[in-house]
């Protein structure tokens, strides 16, 4: 073995505090270099950290930029979707005032033209509308008189409201519900008369139709009926109805 590794080689020729100092020192820069690498790795994770974060913003500031144009498109879709509501709902307003106008329109052009229609009391109309309150309904029948020559009618009225409970027929007298008594059923008119009044509908009815019936009792005889399907007259949004001519 070479004396240059070997420790009491030194120590004879240096002493043995020389040496000591030599293995401390070495130590220490052992230590030093352990430090030195410790903080090499330390500052490597730290920038392996800074960038692992730096990405994560990134898809965090993208996530945000998704969401903001998700919310956007739900926005517009919704602005479309009440924009189309409202086109519908200005339609539906429209066909109403349109058929409110014709049925006016032919209700007055029997009045004034009687010429162009058969002569004689006829049941013309009925309506029935839904209120806000649940089944509550108003109703609005009239009756005219076309004669070219127009002398007073006088007569009664009766409406029954029919259908259907679990299955069984059901009769009810409309006017009653309505509380329209005995002395308000009569009429005296020349031109047209017009009965409106709002009522329930009876509990667990199905209505399929409605009765008229007119019996004359001057100026006129024999007794008119008509039947009115319920779905043909039943109208979810209240019009202006027609009123009397006063000779009610």
């Amino acid at each position: 073995m070479k004396p240059y590794f070997n420790l009491k080689y030194w120590q004879q020729r240096w002493g043995a505090f020389p040496v000591f100092l030599v293995m401390i020192l070495a130590a220490v820069l052992v230590v030093y270099l352990a430090y030195l690498a410790g903080v090499w790795h330390a500052q490597a994770l730290k920038e392996e950290v800074a960038e692992q974060e730096e990405q994560l913003d990134q898809l965090y500031q993208r996530l945000e930029q998704m969401e903001y144009q998700r919310h956007v498109l739900q926005v517009e879709l919704d602005i479309e979707r009440s924009a189309n509501q409202s086109l519908q709902d200005e339609l539906s307003a429209l066909q109403n005032d349109n058929y409110g106008l014709r049925r006016d329109l032919a209700f007055y052009q029997k009045i004034m033209a009687p010429e162009l229609q058969e002569s004689g009391v006829t049941i013309d109309s009925l309506t029935v509308t839904a209120n806000r309150s649940e089944n509550h309904f108003h109703f609005s029948l009239a009756l005219l008189q076309i004669e070219q020559r127009r002398n007073f009618v006088q007569g009664n009225v009766t409406v029954e409201l029919i259908g259907r409970i679990d299955g069984e027929k059901k009769r009810y007298d409309l006017l009653d519900l309505a509380n329209i008594g005995d002395d308000d059923r009569s009429f005296s008119m020349r031109y047209f008369s017009l009965y409106e009044g709002d009522f329930f509908m009876p509990e667990g009815l199905a209505p399929e139709r409605v009765e008229v019936r007119v019996r004359l009792t001057k100026g006129g005889k024999g007794t008119l009926d008509r039947a009115f399907f319920w779905k043909e007259i039943s109208r979810n949004e209240t019009t202006p109805g027609v009123r009397s001519d006063g000779d009610t």
